[in-house]
C-alpha cells in the first residue's frame, strides 16, 4: 500500500470524472472464471496513458467469488496533480465513494461483493505529468456471510432507510399494472423465499419478476443496486393448504433464471438454522414491505418497516381467537400503536436482529383487518420448514 491524497473522494470529484468519462477513451467490463489472472495495463504499456485520457474498467467475478486486485501505478514526476487512480470495492462504474490514488506505489485490494471497478482518469489534456498502470486480477471465494444491514407502508409504519433490508424482495407479476405483487427474502444467489398464497395469484414462473436493491418502486434512478431477475421456476411446499381459519405451510420457493449479484444493497438474509428448537417467543422482530399504509388504503412506494413483538403460539390462539399451527410465529403490536402487515405485504419478511445479523423468523402470511392497534399478524415459521428449505438451497446458503 502506499499513500493516497484521500481515502475517499468528494462527490463534486467524481461528478467530474462521470462528466468527462463522456469522452473517455476505453471502457471494458472483464468476466473472470474461477482461477483466471487477468492483466490489465495502460494503452501502449510499457509506455504512459495518453494525456487527458480517461479509462474505466468493470472487473466480476463468478458467483461466490470476490475480486483480488494488484497494480503498479506509476506517476511522474511523483505528486498528487493531473493523474489519478480510482478503485471502487463495490464495483460502482459511477465511482462514488471510491478511493482514489495519486502517488507512486503498489495497491493490493480486494472486492467487498462480487465486482470491483478501476479507472483512470488525466484531468488535463496538456498536462506535462505522466502515468503508466499494471495490474493482475484474479479471484477468490467469497467469505460465508448473510444478513448484513449497513444502516444501523406496513400499516402505520415508518419508512426504512434506504438498503436497511439486503434481502428484501418486490415480487412484481408481469401480467398487471400493479407495482407490486407480494415481498420475498434472498437466501441464496438462485433463491427467493415467499408465500405460497402469492404464487397461488401468479402461478406462471415466467409472469414473475423479482425485483432487489429497490427502496422507492416509483423511481427508475433511485437506487444504484437496484436490478431485476426473471424468475425460472416456482416450488410450491407440498403441503401448502388453505384452511378457513387461514393458510397453512404457507411457504414457496422462487429460482431466478440467473444467479444474483451481491452489493450493500442486495444480499441473502441467514437462516436460523443453529437455533431450530427455539420459539422465539417475545422477541422484537422488524416486518417490511411495500404493502398498503392501511386497511384498502394506497399501496407505499417506499419500503415501509415496523417493529412488533413475537407470541407464544398458545397466547396468540387464546387472542386471535383460531387455531394456531406450531410451524407458524404469530407477531403482535404490543404498544397499540396499529402497526401491522397489510395487503401486498404478504411473502415478506418477519425479521430478528441478532450478533449485527438479520435472521428470518418468519414469512408474512394472513391476518385479519390490518392496522388495528393490539392486532395479531401469523407467519408461516422458518425454523418449522429448514428441512424442505435445504433440499433446494443447502449448498448455496451461508449458515451464521
Amino acid at each position: 500500500m502506499f499513500a493516497r491524497s484521500s481515502l475517499r473522494c468528494s462527490l463534486a470529484q467524481f461528478l467530474v470524472l462521470v462528466t468527462i468519462a463522456g469522452a473517455q477513451q476505453c471502457s471494458r467490463q472483464y468476466n473472470l472464471q474461477i482461477n483466471q489472472r487477468l492483466n490489465i495495463s495502460s494503452i501502449n504499456y510499457p509506455g504512459a496513458y495518453p494525456p487527458g485520457s480517461s479509462c474505466r474498467y468493470l472487473l466480476v467475478a463468478p458467483p461466490n467469488h470476490v475480486v483480488h486486485l494488484s497494480c503498479r501505478f506509476e506517476v511522474y514526476p511523483d505528486n498528487c496533480g493531473t493523474e489519478s487512480l480510482f478503485i471502487s470495492r463495490d464495483g460502482d462504474m459511477q465511482f462514488r465513494d471510491a478511493e482514489r490514488y495519486c502517488r507512486m506505489g503498489q495497491i493490493t485490494r480486494l472486492s467487498n461483493f462480487q465486482s470491483l471497478a478501476l479507472a483512470y482518469y488525466s484531468s488535463n489534456s496538456n498536462t506535462q505529468q505522466r502515468a503508466r498502470l499494471s495490474c493482475q486480477a484474479t479471484t477468490r471465494p467469497a467469505p460465508c456471510d448473510c444478513g448484513w444491514s449497513f444502516p444501523a407502508r406496513i400499516a402505520n409504519g415508518v419508512e426504512a432507510a434506504k438498503h436497511e433490508y439486503p434481502s428484501m424482495v418486490a415480487l412484481r407479476d408481469l401480467t398487471s399494472n400493479q407495482r407490486v405483487l407480494c415481498g420475498g427474502n434472498i437466501v441464496s444467489d438462485r433463491y427467493i423465499i415467499t408465500a405460497a398464497h402469492c404464487t397461488a395469484r401468479q402461478p406462471v414462473a415466467s409472469r414473475l419478476m423479482a425485483l432487489v436493491g429497490e427502496h422507492d418502486l416509483s423511481s427508475n434512478s433511485e437506487s444504484i443496486y437496484a436490478a431485476q431477475y426473471p424468475i425460472r421456476s416456482i416450488i410450491n411446499h407440498p403441503a401448502y393448504t388453505v384452511t378457513s381459519s387461514g393458510d397453512l405451510n404457507d411457504i414457496a420457493l422462487l429460482q431466478t433464471a440467473r444467479p444474483m449479484r451481491w452489493s450493500r444493497g442486495v444480499g441473502p438474509i441467514c437462516l436460523p438454522a443453529r437455533q431450530s428448537g427455539e420459539t422465539f417467543a417475545y422477541e422484537n422482530v422488524d416486518i417490511a414491505g411495500w404493502g398498503t399504509l392501511g386497511f384498502t388504503a394506497p399501496k407505499s412506494n417506499t419500503l415501509q418497516k415496523a417493529t412488533l413483538l413475537t407470541m407464544e403460539n398458545r397466547v396468540c390462539e387464546q387472542r386471535y381467537n383460531a387455531s394456531i399451527a406450531a410451524n407458524q410465529i404469530c407477531t403482535y403490536d404490543s404498544r397499540g400503536q396499529g402497526q401491522d402487515s397489510c395487503q401486498y405485504d404478504s411473502g415478506g419478511p418477519v425479521i430478528l436482529r441478532q450478533q449485527q445479523r438479520l435472521f428470518l423468523l418468519g414469512v408474512i402470511s394472513y391476518g385479519r383487518v390490518c392496522g388495528q392497534r393490539y392486532g395479531i399478524g401469523v407467519n408461516t415459521r422458518i425454523t418449522a420448514h429448514l428441512n424442505w428449505l435445504w433440499r433446494y438451497v443447502g449448498g448455496g446458503v451461508c449458515v451464521r
